[in-house]
């Protein structure tokens, strides 16, 4: 077990080493290729994400985050990693629905398909269940190549429709009794804006 840590750090001390390399480099270039540059980056941060989730699932399934006296990965990586309650949730939606899509799974890890477009697949698989999402696979990621996640999320939740209506108007209902916009005048004279609306 040793060993496959020490080779664990010497790979992480490679990854720095090459990271460092790359923002070198990255400050070099201007101009067209700096946004080719920004884009290359991109796709590196999705496949390194895809590399935590898989080894978060590997994590999760050993139940050892236990052992630190966290109650549940969730709070693990609250604690452990930083992340808040719900990018530390979302990263378990997701490790927990990747094993269950392999065409999804694999375009994460060849950062063809980028982290945003996979939450959406990862909470469609959660709605729905894997295996609905698994049969509409191919066509649901070839739509994802064609778009923002913003414009995704509206797919998955048209396709969340055309599976379960009745759930998907459940959560839209919820969705909707949670908005608000309060505009408040303190003493101060500075206006403040509180609100919890849509995402588009």
């Amino acid at each position: 077990m040793a060993a496959a840590g020490d080779r664990l750090e010497s790979a992480r001390i490679r990854a720095v080493a090459a990271v460092d390399d790359y923002a070198a480099e990255l400050r070099r270039v201007e101009g067209a290729r700096l946004g080719e540059g920004l884009i290359e980056t991109r796709a590196l941060k999705d496949r390194v994400e895809a590399v935590f989730a898989e080894g978060l699932r590997r994590f999760d399934q050993s139940g050892e985050y236990a052992a630190d006296g966290a109650i549940d990965l969730v709070a693990w990586l609250r604690a452990k990693c930083k992340l808040s309650g719900g990018a530390a949730a979302e990263r378990v939606g997701i490790a927990r629905q990747l094993q269950h899509l392999p065409q999804t799974s694999q375009a994460f890890a060849t950062g063809e398909l980028g982290y945003q477009h996979v939450a959406v697949l990862a909470r469609t698989a959660e709605h729905l269940g894997a295996a609905i999402v698994r049969k509409a696979e191919a066509s649901l990621l070839a739509l994802a190549d064609t778009m923002d996640p913003g414009q995704f999320t509206g797919v998955a939740k048209n396709f969340e429709h055309r599976i379960d209506a009745q759930a998907a108007l459940t959560e839209a209902n919820r969705a909707h009794q949670r908005r608000y916009l309060t505009i408040s005048e303190p003493l101060d004279g500075i206006v403040r804006v509180d609100g919890l609306l849509d995402v588009e």
